[in-house]
């Protein structure tokens, strides 16, 4: 129930944000106002990230099929890889146009003010309804990080508008334009920075591989830990992979249970591991290792849990 109510919550809530993208976009052409198309532009990405946020929770509700074994929650990531490089694409063009209207100060017309008005009470309507939803669902309380800093672009939009009417400062609506571009830049480098680690399958950050093999070589009956690999098939969504070399196989089934344990600290969810007794050679097993043969070593990758 509590999935389908936040499903719900994150419709509603890109249906409103993406419509107002829309029609403050056409608002930034028809009154010629760079500020109010960086705020449009800023607002589609809060669509976007909404869609995104949407999307997963759908999919969380899905069950895998036979051939998708983790399900789809990669669609998430590239669609957030999508989103950061349009951007980075948005961010360019503004700064390009700003650059163009400081050397050639355009007339922007008053009305843009009553557009960046209501796009600011869309983002408090929004942010009001995600709010009271955001403890329950860490999708949503991404979604809100997202429209909370698209308000300030809202409020920049409306100071150039009053500085325009009441003090012909043109320059004001190029000037918050790079102001508001400037804002989404971080937000686009981190979506960037954080989707292609996990489809390059960087260990997570958050996770300290040298500090995880320890702790499982430390294990009593562990005489070895080898082909260590720790991913996320979606940001906290994390997997390991590993093979631990036993001195005695009776008590295989206690090792385990401390292996999940330690991967559970980690916030590892999902488990896969290979047990092996001691003096079984396993330098084919991966194709990842070194020519060298066998060494302990770890690799980094995504995570969940499992037991073999």
């Amino acid at each position: 129930m509590e999935r389908e109510k936040s499903l719900k919550v994150l419709a509603f809530s890109f249906l409103l944000i993406f419509l107002f993208a829309f029609i403050e976009f056409l608002g930034g052409l028809l009154t010629n106002s760079l500020a109010l198309l960086s705020d449009a532009g800023h607002m589609l990405t809060d669509a976007v990230s909404l869609s995104i946020a949407l999307v997963a929770q759908y999919l969380a509700l899905k069950v895998k099929t036979k051939r998708t074994t983790y399900g789809l929650y990669r669609l998430e990531v590239l669609a957030a890889l999508v989103n950061g490089v349009f951007l980075l694409g948005l961010i360019g063009y503004i700064i390009l146009e700003a650059i163009h209207r400081f050397e050639n100060p355009e007339p922007v017309k008053p009305q843009m003010i009553y557009i960046a008005f209501a796009g600011l009470i869309v983002n408090l309507v929004v942010g009001y309804i995600l709010l009271k939803h955001s403890e329950e669902n860490i999708n949503i309380k991404s979604a809100l990080l997202h429209v909370a800093t698209d308000t300030l672009g809202s409020v920049a939009a409306i100071i150039a508008g009053i500085a325009i009417v009441f003090w012909k400062f043109y320059l004001a609506d190029p000037i918050l334009s790079v102001a508001v571009a400037l804002l989404i830049l971080p937000s686009a480098y981190s979506v960037i920075k954080e989707t292609v680690n996990v489809l390059l399958e960087v260990a997570p950050s958050h996770i300290n591989t040298e500090e995880l093999e320890k702790e499982l070589l430390n294990l009593q009956g562990v005489k070895g830990v080898h082909d260590l690999h720790v991913w996320s098939i979606t940001p906290g969504t994390e997997v390991l992979t590993v093979h631990v070399v036993v001195e005695d196989t009776s008590i295989c089934n206690d090792i385990l249970k401390e292996v999940e344990k330690i991967a559970h600290k980690y916030g590892i969810k999902h488990t896969t591991v290979q047990l092996e007794k001691e003096g079984y050679a396993c330098a084919e097993c991966c194709p990842l290792l070194s020519p060298q043969g066998l060494k302990f070593h770890h690799h980094h990758h995504h995570g969940h849990e499992h037991e073999h």
